[in-house]
């Protein structure tokens, strides 16, 4: 007699985020050379056009180690530009930039997702769309709300 596996919501939508993270990784940040959060960074500082570090852990959920290293990458590639205070003297007063080659990089990404996009809504109904997006608002939301209990039941 075999038992029927019923997967409960929580594991689908995280078996799922980890598929299309693989997914993306193999055909949109791997082939580019660059990582999610540096897609991110390169994102923020194409809307804000200048931020510090701190800014930028913040806006990505990353930690300072983490963030220290894409921009070093980043730097390196010539897709960001760093501005430190007038005097040099205080490296931590940095304000980062896209440089153009950074917005050049972002636009070929976006280009990416946006075949990504259309294949994918060719598959679905205005409806189905608009359901999904009301699903991805509606966890998005829960997600930050609960994040911090979260954290506490898993402390021990």
């Amino acid at each position: 007699m075999s038992k029927k596996y019923i997967e409960k919501p929580i594991e689908s939508v995280v078996c799922l985020a980890h598929r299309m993270e693989a997914i993306a990784n193999k055909y949109v940040f791997q082939p580019m050379g660059i990582s999610p959060v540096s897609m991110k960074i390169l994102k923020a500082l194409k809307i804000h056009v200048s931020l510090s570090p701190s800014d930028l852990i913040e806006i990505t959920n990353s930690t300072k180690s983490n963030i220290s290293q894409r921009l070093n990458f980043l730097e390196k590639e010539g897709s960001i530009h760093r501005n430190y205070a007038s005097d040099k003297s205080d490296k931590r007063k940095v304000q980062l930039q896209l440089t153009a080659t950074g917005k050049n990089k972002l636009a070929t990404i976006e280009k990416r997702f946006e075949k990504a996009h259309i294949s994918f809504s060719r598959k679905f109904s205005a409806e189905e769309i608009e359901h999904h997006q009301l699903f991805m608002q509606k966890i998005n939301a829960i997600l930050d709300k609960e994040e911090d209990e979260l954290a506490k039941l898993f402390k021990n």
